[in-house]
């Protein structure tokens, strides 16, 4: 009975190899969905949270393949699905990032897959399948993109920093998100919104940007591109300097490349 036990576990793919070949395959897949074409819609009612007929497929075909290949694991996908498990293993899934841009054939997007153990983000990868990049990690052992290690950049005056702002759909951001541009205009070297918080912390990760700041995220959904970032040297933080919870309540969060960018921010924001 050990020996098969031990057999089982030998040839069952490991969590890393599987999370970069199951984003891969479901990118791909991603890809040929659009070309047949989809069906858009408005999560609760609210036209603005997109959610598209491809999210779903998406999402079912990644959360089968963790049933297949991990039926003891728990899963959390941002479009709703669930697998309840007593393992302190949860893979967190975002099948579409970035989905008002996919709806439109804007090439920002990509598919998140992550293990959790307990609070902590253990690896993930996030996939673009469009540019072909594969940002990934493992808790400890770096952050890469499609194989190649990456660094956060060594800038650390805000005026020569390039930094995202994504004020959020909430009524109540939005004195504050117009007031926080004008001062970032004013204050940082470029000033954009790409709109896919796990490509965008992968950026900062990359170091193709010093700081990404969202007025409400669930950090939960993007786990892999926070685990990503932070392997990559980089610092999350909520609004009280913490890292954020892991939970799908949404939170204003800010990314950056170092400690100095992120007070910066803070203090003008």
């Amino acid at each position: 009975m050990l020996e098969i036990k031990f057999l089982e576990n030998f040839y069952k793919m490991d969590n890393y190899n599987f999370t970069i070949k199951t984003v891969k395959e479901a990118g791909d897949h991603l890809v040929s969905l659009r070309a047949r074409g989809f069906e858009t819609l408005g999560k609760h009612g609210d036209p603005k949270d997109v959610v598209t007929s491809v999210d779903l497929e998406i999402e079912k075909f990644i959360v089968d393949r963790i049933k297949e290949e991990f039926p003891d694991h728990g899963v959390y996908s941002e479009e709703g699905a669930s697998v309840v498990s007593q393992n302190k293993l949860q893979w967190t899934i975002d099948p579409i990032d970035g989905t008002a841009n996919f709806s439109r054939g804007i090439p920002h997007f990509s598919v998140c897959l992550g293990l959790l153990k307990g609070s902590e983000i253990m690896l993930g990868a996030v996939y673009n399948p469009v540019t072909n990049e594969l940002f990934s990690f493992k808790k400890g052992k770096g952050a890469f993109l499609n194989g190649e290690k990456i660094r956060v950049s060594t800038i650390e005056d805000l005026k020569d920093a390039h930094v995202f702002l994504h004020v959020g759909r909430k009524e109540e951001l939005r004195e504050w998100g117009g007031e926080s541009y004008k001062k970032l205009l004013a204050n940082a070297k470029k000033t954009s919104n790409l709109a896919s918080s796990a490509l965008d912390a992968c950026f900062v990760a990359a170091g193709r940007i010093e700081a990404n700041i969202y007025g409400t995220l669930s950090a939960l959904d993007i786990a892999p591109a926070l685990g990503i970032l932070k392997e990559a040297g980089g610092i999350i933080a909520d609004e009280d300097g913490n890292f954020p919870e892991l939970d799908s309540i949404p939170q204003k969060i800010y990314m950056a490349n170092n400690k100095k960018i992120l007070e910066a921010l803070k203090k003008l924001l």
